[in-house]
């Protein structure tokens, strides 16, 4: 009676990873020209290789890249070149200059540079931190970064689209099935002259029996052990039971078992007998749980 929840991101930003290497080796990269070009704003870069791509990366579009990190004596620290999984990210904003964001600006799908960066500025501006102690404060950094794949803005809002697309249909989907659950769960009270008790997302129960003693209502994280009896509401199929004799054990509010049941059980009190109905969407919802539950159909316990 557990829920899985499965979740599908096209798209991850994930961070530099920088840790120190005590090694020095020639770079991955082609061999580095000799001459550095300038941006306006005072950015040094040097291009390895001019690839055949076209589009540059714009704001709202999503790139993904290699990179390795240099000190100025070309020692490398760091390196993600032999990764098969390039760093992805949303193309990123200038907001200082002379940042390797600005870099990334001038790179096409395919193309090579080496960036000469600033250790203060890059840690304090780009990785959010104090420069390491084995980088010495204020020195020149080689960053050389291969791009991989450049996504542009259109590309992205078309997969964003449809993404909120789907997201809405199950939405609406959902609402529809409670809507009918609602008015199957109120038929059925009204048909058997029962009147239950509604909780947090339709579910109602149906006190059949109090305790003998005055015991306090159940309150979450508490362990319980509860005998039942589970049908389909509208088929009056049975698909569970406790074993005659026997109780099942969980603990309440921790999403151990179906939210139906979360719920119910915060308004009754130990050794209440009740007939708690569960719209689908709390109990198996669009899945249903092997041959006997079909996907988002009602059931009730008792």
């Amino acid at each position: 009676m557990k829920h899985i929840l499965f979740f599908c991101i096209l798209f991850c930003t994930c961070s530099f990873g920088l840790q120190a290497q005590d090694k020095k080796t020639d770079s991955t990269a082609d061999q580095i020209p000799s001459a550095f070009s300038t941006t306006s704003s005072g950015l040094q870069y040097k291009l390895i290789k001019d690839s055949v791509g076209v589009i540059y990366p714009e704001t709202g579009g999503f790139i993904t890249f290699w990179f390795e990190m240099q000190t100025s004596s070309d020692s490398i620290y760091d390196s993600q070149f032999s990764d098969p999984n390039p760093v992805g990210m949303p193309t990123p904003t200038v907001k200082h200059k002379q940042r390797i964001e600005e870099g990334f600006l001038l790179l096409t799908e395919g193309d090579s540079a080496v960036f000469l960066l600033n250790a203060d500025s890059l840690y304090q501006n780009t990785f959010f931190r104090a420069v390491p102690e084995y980088i010495p404060a204020n020195s020149t950094i080689q960053m050389i970064v291969k791009m991989s794949k450049v996504y542009s803005k259109h590309f992205v809002d078309s997969v964003m689209a449809v993404e909120t697309k789907e997201v809405e249909d199950k939405i609406a989907t959902k609402r529809i099935a409670y809507i009918k659950d609602s008015i199957v769960i109120q038929e059925y009270l009204t048909k058997h002259k029962l009147k239950g008790v509604a909780t947090t997302g339709g579910v109602y129960v149906v006190k059949l029996a109090s305790s003998k003693k005055k015991n306090p209502y159940i309150v979450r994280g508490e362990i319980v052990e509860a005998a039942y009896i589970g049908k389909l509401l509208i088929e009056g199929s049975e698909f569970d039971r406790s074993p005659q004799g026997t109780y099942f054990e969980f603990t309440v509010g921790i999403a151990g078992v179906i939210k139906g049941w979360d719920y119910a059980f915060l308004i009754l009190k130990l050794g209440e007998k009740a007939l708690i109905l569960i719209p689908s969407g709390l109990a198996y919802g669009a899945t249903g749980a092997g041959e006997a539950i079909p996907p988002t159909l009602h059931c009730y316990l008792k």
